[in-house]
């Protein structure tokens, strides 16, 4: 029997694997986690993508400043709940508050890149101290792999 306003959840058999490993496990740093979620794939189809994996690195790029030279912002756009553009319209965004809304055509386009043009790569800055210091006092007293505390709290070199 359901409930009213309850949806029914079936899992696929990939969710379901994953679930039951990652219960078996104690993922405390992020080698653990990558490692649990490639091994709860029977084929092969979870393959985990680490930030600061040198074999095969994310790079985070500086999106927002790079489409502000080229685009124009939507302002409410929140209030839009249909969306489509077409090639035959490049930069114009057609919009929907419903889907039996008239459609408003936007023209976000301020110019065009340059072909292959691409953002510069985003620096993200370390934790400062105070945040350092709540990770060694608060948190690394749950973890139970020293070494794993060691990675991912580890005591700040700056004094508090």
């Amino acid at each position: 029997m359901m409930l009213p306003g309850h949806t029914k959840f079936t899992p696929d058999w990939h969710f379901g694997v994953w679930k039951i490993k990652w219960r078996q496990s104690d993922a405390e740093c992020m080698e653990d986690i990558a490692y649990t979620v490639k091994a709860s794939s029977r084929s092969g189809h979870n393959i985990p993508q680490r930030v600061n994996d040198p074999s095969r690195p994310v790079v985070f790029l500086n999106w927002k400043t790079f489409l502000e030279n080229y685009f124009k912002l939507l302002k409410n756009i929140t209030k839009y709940y249909h969306f489509r553009c077409t090639a035959d319209e490049p930069g114009v965004l057609i919009c929907r508050e419903f889907c039996d809304s008239e459609e408003v055509r936007f023209n976000l386009l301020k110019a065009r890149p340059e072909a292959g043009c691409l953002p510069t790569v985003k620096v993200i800055p370390p934790l400062d101290h105070l945040r350092q210091w709540y990770l060694y006092e608060k948190i690394a007293p749950f973890f139970i792999n020293e070494v794993a505390r060691d990675i991912v709290c580890p005591k700040p070199s700056i004094p508090k």
